[in-house]
């Protein structure tokens, strides 16, 4: 089953940790704080997004997502060549990268590292991104390797970024092979990780000798707090430089307007949130009802009344300003909504009864509110009544992917920055173990075939065009409804002296490249 990155606000108490000693706002030392935390620090089983950040602060990858867009450009690789039909991919690494123990990094070096991540393939890890779609590996001299896929896919340059935990490289002399690393690696820099304490801290030092030259910050401390409120205090009292994942929508606005704080944020998240549909439920088999439910919600209201503003409402799953992007679900229209509900023969004397179902905890504390706001919206139709009910994580999860749900609410944050993984996960990709089971739907192989085809291309354009028909399609077939992006994410609120620091669509800040005044 694929696992799904949502941010989470940790209950546990972070105590016993102070700045004594370190102090934030020294020249050359950087004080981040968080309520993110590291669920393993182990390429090969840990699949969320904070985890991966500290990876990819002491590693790095054949390619690497340019700073401010969704594409590739050169790291480790400075080079490279895809094949006509996008199966064979041949990369020419820089000759002057060294682990941070001083070995130079090779070509062998990368397909070890591979073949290291796809041989552990942890239960808790996203090692599929790169291993499902290898064939095979050739080390054709010391800085060349190339890639033979399985069958044609465009997508693969984007899983080889550092953006997917997976694709770091990393050095056999001082990783084990044969067992999840848990912090014991060595990587290609810009830092080393001098200390980890869970729930706490994660402490790096600067690589001298990396390659893309030696980060300015030579010290970076990031520390762990419980919720946002103590995240924001942290900042207010000058205990940290910057604040990062996760404040309140309240909080930004109030820091976005004072004089004494930055902010900065990338306008089109790519952290989306959305409802599903299982298509197999004795209720929402019928796809009238499930595009009624299209035509009822109101995104506006949840984006002002639960989020303050800082929520984007979203009608298709495909970020804003991405390849083959295309809105194709419609506004609320009540009158619609009845109207499709009474073609599936329900009326005001004898209603659809259906339950929207979500998790209190696991995406904040705002859950209950957005499903309030859709209970109140699908609530002014005469002929549907609408109860909410939740579950936690671990027993939602299971039951959803046990088909226990006929609509339900759930969130995404891509594996890798492609159009592709915001519409076939729930369609073709996983679509039992997500809840959908669109697999049993009449028009599944339609789907398999668009995206399949489209991933065989490597023309952007023409790629594009397929992915705008599938979302036209989805908009019939509603096995997903988009809802919104989620901007609270995307913030980074900081002091004024802190520089070269921002947020883009890879929902990271590249720390490597901070500088302070």
């Amino acid at each position: 089953m694929r696992k799904l990155y949502i941010f989470t606000l940790v209950a546990v108490l972070t105590v016993g940790f102070s700045l004594v000693g370190f102090g934030a706002g020294g020249p050359d030392t950087l004080v981040i704080g968080t309520t993110d935390r590291v669920t393993q620090l182990s390429p090969a089983n840990s699949y969320d997004h904070y985890s991966w950040h500290v990876l990819r602060m002491i590693s790095d990858s054949l390619l690497k997502i340019e700073p401010g867009s969704t594409e590739v450009g050169p790291a480790l690789a400075e080079d490279w060549e895809v094949g006509p039909m996008a199966k064979e991919y041949t990369f020419h690494l820089r000759e002057d990268a060294t682990f941070t123990n001083g070995d130079q990094v090779t070509a062998e070096d990368v397909r070890w590292s591979f073949e290291r991540a796809m041989n552990l393939d942890g239960p808790e890890g996203g090692v599929f991104l790169i291993g499902a779609p290898i064939d095979t590996m050739e080390v054709v001299d010391d800085y060349t390797l190339k890639i033979t896929l399985v069958e044609p896919n465009a997508t693969f340059l984007k899983r080889v970024t550092g953006q997917v935990g997976p694709a770091l490289v990393w050095n056999k002399n001082g990783t084990p092979a044969d067992d999840f690393a848990k912090g014991e690696l060595v990587g290609v820099g810009p830092y080393t990780l001098n200390s980890y304490k869970p729930n706490e801290s994660v402490i790096y030092e600067a690589y001298e000798d990396y390659y893309g030259g030696a980060p300015e910050m030579k010290t970076v401390i990031e520390l762990k707090y419980s919720n946002s409120t103590g995240l924001r205090t942290a900042l207010e009292a000058g205990d940290i430089d910057v604040a990062f994942r996760t404040m309140n929508p309240v909080d930004i606005e109030e820091l976005d307007k004072s004089p004494d704080f930055e902010t900065q944020h990338t306008p089109n998240s790519p952290s989306v949130r959305y409802l599903l549909f299982n298509v197999t439920n004795e209720v929402f088999s019928d796809e009238r009802v499930r595009r009624a439910v299209t035509y009822a919600v109101n995104r506006d209201k949840i984006a002002e009344q639960v989020f303050s503003g800082l929520a984007d409402p979203i009608y298709t799953m495909v970020p804003r300003g991405w390849n083959g992007r295309l809105d194709t679900f419609p506004e609320q229209d009540l009158e619609q909504a009845e109207s499709l509900l009474e073609s599936a023969g329900y009326t005001a004397d004898d209603p659809l009864e259906a339950t929207l179902w979500f998790t209190p905890s696991h995406y904040g504390t705002t859950e209950a509110d957005v499903a309030a706001v859709l209970q109140g919206s699908l609530d002014q139709l005469d002929n549907f009544s609408v109860e909410v009910k939740s579950l936690e994580w671990g027993a939602y999860t299971e039951r959803m992917a046990n088909g226990g749900f006929g609509m339900f609410l759930l969130g995404w944050y891509p594996d890798y920055l492609e159009a592709s993984n915001f519409l076939e996960p729930w369609t073709t990709g996983s679509p039992e173990g997500l809840g959908t089971f669109f697999n049993n739907h009449p028009n599944y192989d339609a789907y398999k075939k668009i995206v399949d085809t489209a991933k065989s291309l490597p023309d952007e354009e023409r790629r594009g065009n397929l992915y705008e028909a599938f979302q036209i399609l989805s908009s019939q077939d509603v096995p997903f409804l988009p809802l919104w992006a989620n901007l609270a994410q995307a913030y980074v609120v900081y002091q004024p002296n802190v520089e070269n620091i921002f947020v883009d669509a890879t929902m990271d800040i590249r720390i490597w490249d901070v500088t302070k005044k």
